[in-house]
């Protein structure tokens, strides 16, 4: 495993390290110049189709399904018909209904937040 070894001042690290926080026994070093060496760790090689896999596993339907029904527990009430989504029974068109009120409320949020629109 091939490594980078090079010397350089302890200044120029500040924007990377945390340098300041470090013990009173190893202060004599911020004013000086340290060693760094720099070699690659073994790390898993993940794919576009693994991470692709990790966020629909997360962000799947049933996760969906079982927040809806604990909102829905608390008493949230919703502006489509929630019972359809946990039964499975939502068509298309009723999909379709549910995406552009979404995007109408996370417009309005956003539109809230910056301001409104120029």
């Amino acid at each position: 495993m091939e490594a980078i070894v090079q010397e350089i001042d302890v200044e120029r690290l500040f924007p990377i390290f945390d340098i300041l926080s470090v013990p009173k026994s190893t202060r004599d070093i911020w004013n000086g110049r340290v060693q760094v060496t720099i070699k690659p760790i073994d790390l898993p090689k993940e794919t576009t189709a693994d991470r692709i896999a990790q966020f629909r596993k997360k962000h799947n339907r049933e996760t969906f399904v079982e927040h809806l029904k604990e909102q829905v527990a608390k008493g949230r009430t919703f502006d489509f018909d929630v019972q359809k989504v946990i039964d499975g029974t939502e068509t298309e068109e009723d999909k379709q209904a549910r995406y552009r009120q979404e995007k109408q409320v996370w417009s309005k949020a956003v539109e809230d937040k910056t301001g409104g629109t120029d």
